[in-house]
This record gives C-alpha cells, structure tokens and sequence, in this order.
C-alpha cells in the first residue's frame, strides 16, 4: 500500500459498488456521477496497491481481493450501525440498554419478577441478563462490560462501587418423601448425620455453612456438592440429600413443587449491587434498582410464610 491514507469516501464508493454490482447503480445511490465513482475506485486502488476490479465489457468483475476486503468493511460499519442506534437511543431518551451480570440464583428466580415488571413499566427499555460467579461479577462490572452486577460478599470495594449490604434468609430444602417433611421448622441439629447436598468448597456460602454445622458440632454426610443453588436443588428434588439454600432458590424450588422449611438458626445470604466506578447505567440503572429495592422487599415479607410459595 502506498503511503497515501484511506478516505472515507473511496472506502463508501468501493461498498456502493459491491453492493450494487453496478458502476451505475452505485453512483445513483451515492448521488454522484458514473465517472467520478470510476476516479474514486481508480484512486482507491492506486492507494491500496492492488486491483479491486477487472475491466470487462459491459461492467466491472471484483477480485478475491475485493471480497476480502469487502468483508472488513461490513465488519466496519455493522459497527458504525451499533453507534448509530446507540446515539439514536441517547439523544431521544425514549429507550436504552441495561447490561446485568448476576449469579444464577438471582437469575433463574428473582430476577425474573424485576424484569417483568421493569418491561411492563418502560417497554422500551432493553435488558441483558448475564450468568457468573461472584468473582466474574466482579471482573465485568470493573472492566466496564456490564452496568450493574449482584454479587456474594465479601466483595473487592477498590475495583468498583459497592451498594448496601442486602439479605435475604437460607431455607432448608428437602428431598421428597423425607422424614423431616413433618417439622414446622428445622434445625441444623436435625441434620445431625443425614445425606446433605453442600455448596462448593471455597464458596462463601460453604464456609458460612460450615461454620453453623460446627458451632453446633453436627456433623453431616457431605458426598456430593455443587456450585450453584439451582443444581444443588434438582440434586436433593433426586433424593441425594437435603440441603440448605437462599431464599431465592428455595422459592423456585417451592414452587416445583419441593418441600421447604425455615432454619431455626439465623443463616442469611448476604449480597451487594456493584456498579462501574464511571456509572455507564445512568438513569437506567436508578430506575431498574429501585424497581429491585421494591420487588425484594415484598420478597422478604414472603419469606415469613415459605407455605405459600407451594403451588396452589
């Protein structure tokens, strides 16, 4: 290539024409004349230095090395065509996009009640619900790539801007049939010996379960773990175990159908919202945790009465 820039306008000219498959048809979609989108190419390839068209009769052929070329010059304005909508977004304030990254149980339950509403009270607002642990959380709202993130604690609070500490009780759930189906309520002493589906190892829901078995000194049968909430719960609805979730959880398992009951020990799941410290989410993002603060409210009034979660 010569040491001649590209412009923008040998780069439209040369799309015209692919897109065309016509000297003609590209100079009348460009308002120009047939001659000036032929000096254009001319100069185009003079600048990249090599052919883009063979000269036939009756019309110009491209080259591989145009359909190569073509291809980058989508990928190009595809892009140009995301900004543009983006700006056109902003400037009318009628509608915009909130980028969410959260932990599956948030997702798979919970979150789902603040989206509905969220799209029944601003329809043009978009959403994208996005699945990690903690620490993904972490990683993608720092770096920029999602506006808002609901995290476990304890939580990095020099990477981003960390929320209020929020909760909501764990839950002890239980395989069909199970011989403590019959309490009201359940201790962890009732637990004593039984097949119990734990959390990962390393999690801080582990370790703040750990630490009530053995501030009580009951030992469980832990023979099977597993990361998230959602998958623990199809493990014990097998019968592999009971188990002890978060109360999201727990009200989707409820409403499966599962046995639930309240711990008699005080265990809540503590979480945060994590913002980037730039606060991309703007109003959105108000608006979308104040429609959370409200929707998790009721939800912990709910959580008075897990019977009620039961299908009717």
């Amino acid at each position: 290539m010569s040491e001649q820039r590209l412009t923008h306008r040998q780069i439209e000219a040369f799309r015209a024409v692919m897109v065309a498959a016509s000297v003609t048809e590209a100079a009348r979609m460009l308002s120009v004349t047939q001659p000036a989108v032929s000096k254009i190419l001319t100069q185009l390839e003079a600048t990249l230095g090599f052919a883009l068209f063979e000269r036939r009769q009756g019309g110009l052929k491209p080259t591989d090395a145009a359909f190569s070329l073509y291809t980058e010059v989508e990928r190009s304005y595809s892009g140009l065509e995301r900004v543009s909508r983006a700006a056109h977004r902003i400037r009318n304030r009628s509608a915009g996009r909130l980028r969410i990254a959260a932990l599956p149980t948030f997702s798979l339950a919970f979150l789902g009640r603040v989206v509905i509403r969220m799209r029944a009270e601003h329809p043009a607002i978009q959403l994208s619900l996005q699945n990690y642990n903690s620490e993904e959380v972490v990683d993608f709202v720092a770096a920029g790539l999602c506006d808002l993130g609901f995290a476990m604690t304890p939580v990095d609070r020099n990477r981003v801007d960390v929320g209020p500490l929020m909760s909501v009780p764990a839950f002890c759930i239980l395989p069909p049939g199970h011989r403590l189906a019959a309490l009201p309520r359940i201790s962890v002493r009732d637990l004593e010996g039984e097949e119990f589906i734990a959390t990962s190892e390393g999690t801080s829901s582990r370790l703040r379960t750990d630490a009530l078995f053995d501030s009580l000194n009951v030992a469980r049968r832990v023979n099977v773990d597993a990361r998230w909430s959602a998958t623990i719960a199809e493990l014990v609805e097998a019968g592999l175990g009971a188990s002890i979730v978060d109360a999201f959880a727990a009200w989707q398992f409820a409403g499966r159908g599962g046995t639930v009951r309240p711990l008699e020990e005080r265990l809540d799941f503590t979480f945060v919202c994590v913002q980037p410290r730039q606060g991309t989410g703007g109003g959105l993002a108000r608006i979308f945790l104040d429609t959370f603060a409200e929707e998790l409210a009721a939800f912990r009034e709910s959580c008075a009465d897990p019977a009620a979660w039961q299908p009717r």
